[in-house]
This record gives structure tokens, sequence and C-alpha cells, in this order.
């Protein structure tokens, strides 16, 4: 495909999204707007090739699984359609691939309409408001910066963060499982601490534990959730064959702070240099360009520990699957602020609530 006929194909596609949302709210036509935008300048100065190393060489892989689909050449192997394959990301991309849209623009295709369901999801359940209120509680909830980034690119964030705000804001355990489903063929171990959490707030609820509305109580869900999401891990491992040992072994001051940092949006301060792929320059020039990326989960800790008597049954899932989730990712080599996108939305839901002088009722049953 020439590099004419996918701007055309991206002028198209906006045009036309523009036009089914152009009763909803200005918002989602600002924000189809920007990514045509982001879109066609990724294009223009990488190239249609270049373009898939821009910010993560992932996106050759994925772009990969779309062709392969598309052109049905894909593998035969159980293995590859259930962890490799990403399917609830690749499988929309193929079928826009296979009716002649470029490949890596149907994965982008894909991303802007998870941020545009998303974006209507969070609006749905703000109180009316005027604009300028409006877009910090977009930011607050990941839906400005980071989630319009993440929308220009073919990877799958934007899936995981709508599918995870869904999973924890729905009410339907039907509703639920599919979610579930859904989050474990995109990344596993992700589905692992949100299926592990709502067991936990299942017993939590039957042993009428949320009268412990303690700040200090709450410090204790996290660091007994990260322990247990590192004894997953460990068993995780042993089930592929390693031998059982939790965290590398041992609890450790290095592993208490690798954990910490994900309550405060600088994982990479305390990641592993050999794991780290961007300068730390690079790194801190990301965190002010997405200021997001700190202040969100940074009010959220500080909101469950100083406003305790808030919390609600989804504020404390979210503390727990979250809690679990860092456990897991700490014990790998992949441990970013990426790795963490899917919460950001239900953390800023949690600090919406929280911060809400008088929030309705709707809102405080389902963004808890």
């Amino acid at each position: 495909m020439t590099e004419e006929l996918y701007v055309v194909q991206t002028l198209l596609v906006a045009s036309v999204l523009i036009g089914l949302c152009w009763r909803e709210s200005i918002i989602l036509r600002l924000q189809i707007l920007v990514w045509g935008t982001g879109v066609i300048a990724l294009a223009v100065r990488f190239g249609l090739t270049e373009q898939l190393n821009f910010y993560s060489n992932d996106q050759r892989f994925y772009t990969s699984v779309v062709n392969e689909l598309s052109t049905q050449r894909f593998s035969p192997d159980i293995d590859w359609w259930l962890n490799s394959a990403k399917i609830p990301y690749t499988l929309p991309a193929s079928i826009l691939a296979a009716i002649g849209f470029d490949p890596t623009l149907a994965l982008k295709i894909t991303s802007l309409t998870c941020i545009l369901l998303l974006t209507r999801h969070v609006l749905t359940q703000l109180q009316p408001q005027p604009l300028n209120p409006t877009f910090i509680s977009l930011f607050v909830t990941a839906c400005g910066g980071i989630g319009m980034f993440y929308s220009l690119l073919a990877l799958r964030e934007t899936m995981m963060m709508l599918l995870v705000t869904r999973f924890v804001t729905t009410s339907s355990p039907a509703n639920r499982v599919l979610m579930l489903l859904l989050i474990f063929l995109l990344r596993p171990h992700l589905a692992a601490a949100l299926l592990v959490a709502a067991i936990i707030m299942i017993v939590w609820e039957q042993l009428q534990l949320r009268r412990m509305t303690s700040g200090l109580r709450h410090l204790g869900v996290i660091i007994t959730c990260s322990l247990f999401g590192n004894l997953l891990f460990a068993f995780g491992s042993w089930t592929q064959g390693a031998g059982f040992e939790i965290t590398q072994g041992r609890w450790s001051i290095s592993t208490a702070t690798r954990i910490a940092s994900n309550f405060v949006g600088l994982q990479f301060l305390t990641a592993r240099s050999e794991t780290i792929e961007f300068s730390v320059g690079a790194l801190l020039l990301l965190r002010i360009l997405f200021s997001e990326t700190i202040i969100i989960p940074t009010l959220f800790t500080l909101l469950i520990l100083v406003r305790p008597h808030l919390a609600t049954a989804n504020t404390r899932l979210v503390l727990v699957a979250f809690s679990i989730y860092v456990g897991l990712v700490t014990n790998t080599d992949f441990n970013s602020f990426r790795q963490n996108i899917p919460f950001m939305t239900v953390m800023g839901f949690v600090i919406l609530y929280h911060t809400q002088r008088h929030p309705s009722r709707k809102y405080a049953e389902t963004s808890g």
C-alpha cells in the first residue's frame, strides 16, 4: 500500500466516525480529529514500515498476526490462538484488513474504537458539568493524553483499559465472565489478578469486612495482596515447569520499592537496568508529557489511605486487583507504566468519586 492511499483511508475513517458521532459529545469528535492527525503524522514522518518501530516494535507483531488472519495463513496450533494471536484485538482488525484497509491502520482503528467507547462510558458516569471540568475528568480517567497516545498505535492497551473498566463497573456476572475471558486472551496474568480479586471481594463482603475503613488497614491490604500476587507468580512459574520460588526467593527492600513505585507511577526508577529500553531522560520526558501516569496512581493511593471511609465495594476491588497485579508484574522484566495502563481508568473513577462533594448515587454505585 502506498503512503497516499494510507492517508486517504485514514481521512475516510475519521470522516465516517465523526459523522457517526455527530450527535454525541463534542469530545468524541475532537478525539477522532486528534487521532486522524496523529496517525497521518506518524505515517508521513516515519513511513509505513518504520512507524511500526515508533515507541514499541510490538506493533510489528500485531501487524503480522493481522496479515495472517486476513489472508487465512494462520497457525492451526491452539497455543498460538490462546497465547500469541491476541484475538480480541487482532480479529476485528483482520476483518478490516480483509476488506482492503492497511493492516496497521486496521489495528489503529480498533485502538481508536476502544478509546471512543471508553470515553463514552466515562461520560455517562459523570454528572452533567461544564466542558472544562469534563476535560479534567477525562484526564484523570486516562481518556486524555495517554489514552489518545495509545489510540495512535497498533497496540492493545486501549482495549484492555476498556475491558478492565467494564469488568469493574458492570453489575452483570455474565458480563464480568465475558470481560474476564477477553482479558485472558489479551494478558493472562491481568485476568488472573482480576479473577482472584473478585473472589476475595466475595469473601470480603460475606464476612462484612467492608467495615474495615482505616487507612492503615488499606495499607495492609496492599501489602498482603502484593504478597499474594507474588505467590501467584511463583505458582504460575511452577505450572510451567520451574521450581516453586517466591519472588526469586525472598522479600527485600528492593522488592518492596519495586512494588511501591507502581503506586506512584515511577516504576522505571526501581526497574532492573537491563530491562529498560529507553534512557532515564527519555523516560522522564514521557512522564512529563503524560503526567497522568504519575498523577492517577499517586492520587488513587493517597485517597484510599487518607479517605478510607469513602471506599465502596468497587474501590476495594480495584485496590485488591491492582495490588495482586503489581505483585505479579514486579517479578517480570516488563514492569513499566505501560503494564499498568489497564487500571488507569478505574483508578480515575475512584479519584473522582472520592473527591466529589455530592457524587450521584449512580456514580457511587458504578465507579467506586
